[in-house]
């Protein structure tokens, strides 16, 4: 495998890592709410699209969290940027309980 194969599986293990660990921070955070994220990231690209916060019944809440996954994901070095006319893939976060 050359280098840039490398370079692209690895991002695709990347997205994945952060975004389940920033999950599991979000959710130690707020134990008594009941959500789960889905990331959506741009082919090609080293971040993420969108996050998608799932199971929280108030909306206000939802994009609370999504706000504060977005800004740690920044941290993380993954920047939430939705770019128009650009496809995009699932990202399911890798859980860790």
């Amino acid at each position: 495998m050359n280098k840039m194969q490398d370079s692209r599986i690895h991002s695709r293990r990347a997205l994945p890592d952060a975004l389940g660990q920033v999950e599991s921070e979000l959710k130690a955070a707020h134990p008594e709410l009941n959500f789960h994220f889905v990331g959506q990231a741009h082919y090609g690209e080293t971040g993420f699209a969108f996050i998608e916060v799932a199971g929280a019944a108030d909306p206000i809440i939802s994009g609370q969290i999504r706000e504060k996954a977005n800004a740690r994901l920044e941290q993380l070095g993954f920047p939430v940027d939705l770019k128009q006319g650009k496809d995009v893939l699932r990202i399911v976060p890798t859980r860790q309980d």
